[in-house]
């Protein structure tokens, strides 16, 4: 379930994986509810002990155990503002982070996040960026969500992992016209929204990628107008060096997970094709 930072799992195949188990409900005449979780300051609330604690658990050498203990502790800061320096804190969560350590570290703390009860309810994870789905009928999904947010709220709070209830954001991907109401985080109804941007893709209840195809259109035009005195007609860079820039800003920016959206409709691919 865990996507974020292991070799051959991209966000491209975790957008795959979600939007085919939409489309999949859809063809099913199913609806799917999602939970968007927005976790604050993820790096930086992993406990040292806390994570020691689990290396432990997951029978990691002692040896390398002892290793961590002397690289996550033992840190401390001062903040200067101007010329003055406060006294030094010591810090007693985080995984330092740009280093490729820190990033396994995290996936080894939420590692035993708790699993869905059923088939139908599948965790999402990239990293700090987690969706809740539930598949089938609607009764039936929200109540499904309902059990899986009250049991991952208590492990959120037990390893003091702290969400940002009203950023999260709830989509319901359905045809239908009427939902049912938004499932609950903490005993507060989640947001319910029509569309949502995951992992740099704009998400529609319809999947219909309209808006995000939008999205993608309006950058393109703001990065040619922007690159437009080295690729006009009057610059005199070489074809090579023009190709060059198109296919590293322009092309990468029209391009971005373009084997999720691709199947949208031709009225929305035009947009693209104009540009």
């Amino acid at each position: 379930m865990q996507f974020g930072f292991r070799k051959q799992l991209s966000t491209v195949q975790q957008l795959l994986r979600i939007t085919e188990i939409v489309k999949e409900g859809m063809d099913e005449g199913w609806d799917t509810g999602a939970v968007f979780l927005d976790i604050a300051k993820a790096f930086e609330r992993v406990w040292t002990d806390d994570l020691l604690y689990k290396l432990i658990m997951m029978r990691i050498p002692g040896g390398l155990v002892r290793l961590m203990a002397t690289y996550l502790r033992g840190r401390r800061f001062v903040v200067r503002v101007g010329s003055d320096l406060s006294s030094e804190r010591a810090i007693d969560a985080g995984v330092a982070q740009g280093s490729k350590i820190g990033l396994n570290l995290f996936n080894i703390y939420v590692n035993d996040i708790p699993s869905p009860r059923n088939c139908q309810t599948r965790l999402c994870l990239f990293a700090d960026v987690t969706a809740v789905m539930s598949t089938g009928e609607s009764n039936k999904v929200i109540e499904d969500l309902n059990y899986y947010l009250d049991q991952s709220g208590k492990w959120l709070i037990m390893w003091t992992i702290k969400v940002n209830a009203d950023k999260c954001q709830t989509v319901y991907f359905t045809r239908r016209r009427k939902v049912p109401d938004p499932p609950k985080l903490y005993r507060r109804a989640i947001k319910r929204s029509k569309e949502t941007k995951y992992l740099g893709v704009t998400l529609d209840s319809r999947l219909t990628y309209n808006k995000h195809i939008t999205n993608i259109h309006k950058k393109t035009r703001s990065a040619k107008a922007r690159l437009y005195p080295l690729l006009g007609r009057k610059p005199k860079l070489s074809l090579n060096n023009k190709l060059l820039l198109y296919k590293t800003i322009i092309r990468r920016i029209m391009t971005y997970a373009s084997p999720v959206w691709g199947a949208a409709a031709n009225s929305h691919i035009q947009k693209l094709e104009s540009t």
